[in-house]
């Protein structure tokens, strides 16, 4: 079955209070991590994998987060993406590719 669509909501982790730092020092952290990570698959039901318990997430789910094809929704989107996407380069970073442009003299 081809993912065309996901619903996610992540519980993270992070020593940064969010409030005072934001939530992209709050991703960059060293002890960053999503805790849970659940997903509905093509308006299926909700499958909740416990990453802080050993759980790992299918390969077809990885594939997904990184295919511009995937519509994905997540009730605090920006949140989402910006707590997958560091996730994604501390873990798979293989198949993260960076939001940036060529031009980008930071290169974050």
């Amino acid at each position: 079955m081809k993912i065309q669509e996901m619903s996610i909501d992540l519980e993270t982790y992070s020593d940064v209070d969010i409030k005072k730092d934001g939530v992209y020092k709050y991703a960059e952290a060293d002890n960053f991590e999503i805790l849970l990570f659940a997903v509905s698959i093509n308006n299926g039901p909700v499958v909740v994998y416990d990453l802080a318990c050993g759980d790992v997430l299918p390969e077809d789910i990885i594939d997904a987060l990184v295919d511009d094809t995937v519509t994905k929704w997540a009730f605090n989107a920006v949140f989402e993406r910006i707590c997958i996407s560091y996730w994604l380069k501390k873990h798979y970073p293989d198949k993260f590719e960076s939001y940036s442009i060529p031009e980008d003299t930071v290169g974050n």
